[in-house]
């Protein structure tokens, strides 16, 4: 397959329907569980069943240093929340995801803090669950560098989670992949994607191989070919690249099904995070994937007004139905006020919308006009449970929150 090939852009029976007609999904709770977090800023966030097996709790990491836990003492939204710590140094950046290992009953956490890569594990897997709210046992994975975003999947095959790293360009930290061996040992391979601050893990056509995707240093955004597809080893550098469609190092990705069983790109401008985002006009970018996945990929202009979302969950309702949600974060829209002035884009208002697809049509709805810089997500009773805050340098507020939105 060719490397690099024109993408097509298509007017396919695509239509975006605009916010307020969308259908019945909403935030039905907005709970502050932190109005007063620690100097810093609330950049990680994860939310899962780490002190309780019955109601889920949240886990924020500040990039000023330490790691937080919060959790209702009612077992309720409402709460209260209280605060412990699970550890207290590391500049936290700038994503977490929650791992379990076999064997473990309750979820830990695989950060990026201290330009590390490290495994904080649950002391509730070791007889200990009133251990949750003090420090952590810590274990490293890649005592060299840290990374911008992270995600978990069995790359190699093997049946074992590793651990994928996109470039972090603040830490001047490169792409990596650790493999596991056991929880306790990993193989670190760099150079595996070349990509800049975000990447996506993809299924190519219907086969159930696990490919990467992201935006290379050149800001076009390529798939990434496991050398299991052809009965090489996933534990090498160099995959071969694939051309999707124009991006930039910044942007923010997710893959998934979006209109048919075979996966996509959602990709979304974010003008704060490497070069080229401040000239990228797209917004929010749909890649429709082929049935040549070496050919082009249709390009779908779903919201060009989105200019700095920075975190982009993609999901299914309990029905089947797939969603994607977005959020601008904070210096896209007032009153922040990014390095001392106003947002670019005046009139650009804050929003955390989903955007689904239902009776061959993506439907944007705008849950709330606020703004958040991350956001973790989790099925809860029928809907979701987002757990989000923005990072408050340019002036919005870094409350926690945690909403439910039901479908």
């Amino acid at each position: 397959m060719k490397a690099m090939l024109p993408v097509l852009l298509a007017s396919l029976s695509l239509s975006v329907v605009a916010a307020g007609k969308a259908g019945a999904q909403s935030i039905t709770q907005d709970v502050v569980i932190d109005a007063d977090f620690p100097v810093g800023e609330p950049l990680e966030k994860v939310a899962d069943y780490f002190a309780s097996r019955a109601f889920p709790s949240v886990i924020v990491g500040n990039g000023r240093g330490g790691i937080y836990l919060y959790r209702s003492t009612s077992h309720k939204m409402e709460g209260p929340w209280v605060r412990s710590t699970i550890t207290k140094k590391g500049g936290a950046y700038e994503r977490m995801r929650a791992v379990k290992f076999p064997g473990d009953a309750y979820p830990g956490i695989i950060a990026s803090i201290g330009n590390k890569i490290i495994w904080f594990d649950n002391p509730g897997n070791h007889g200990n669950i009133a251990g949750v709210t003090r420090q952590w046992p810590r274990r490293v994975i890649n005592p060299d560098h840290g990374c911008h975003d992270i995600r978990l999947e069995d790359l190699d095959g093997d049946g074992r989670i590793d651990v994928i790293c996109s470039g972090a360009i603040s830490l001047g930290a490169p792409e990596f992949v650790a493999f596991q061996n056991d929880p306790r040992h990993w193989q670190l391979v760099y150079n595996v994607a070349d990509v800049g601050d975000d990447i996506a893990v993809i299924r190519i056509g219907t086969d159930p191989t696990p490919h990467l995707v992201g935006a290379d240093h050149s800001g076009g955004v390529f798939w990434y070919e496991n050398p299991r597809l052809t009965g090489g080893n996933a534990r090498t550098a160099n995959w071969v690249k694939h051309y999707i469609g124009p991006g930039n190092v910044g942007n923010s990705f997710a893959a998934g099904r979006i209109s048919s069983m075979k996966d996509d790109v959602i990709t979304a401008a974010n003008e704060h995070e490497g070069p080229g985002g401040t000239t990228d006009a797209r917004g929010i970018t749909w890649y429709e994937q082929p049935d040549d996945p070496g050919a082009a990929w249709i390009a779908h202009d779903v919201a060009s007004s989105y200019r700095d979302v920075h975190e982009i969950n993609l999901g299914d309702w309990q029905d089947g139905t797939p969603y994607f949600l977005v959020a601008e974060q904070e210096q896209a829209c007032d009153p922040a006020r990014p390095e001392g002035r106003p947002p670019t884009h005046p009139g650009i208002p804050c929003r955390i919308a989903m955007f689904q697809w239902t009776h061959g049509e993506l439907r944007e709805t705008v849950l709330a006009n606020a703004s958040t810089q991350n956001q973790a997500i989790l099925p809860w009773h029928g809907g979701l449970l987002m757990a989000d805050a923005n990072h408050g340098v340019y002036g919005g507020s870094r409350a926690i929150h945690v909403r439910v939105i039901m479908p």
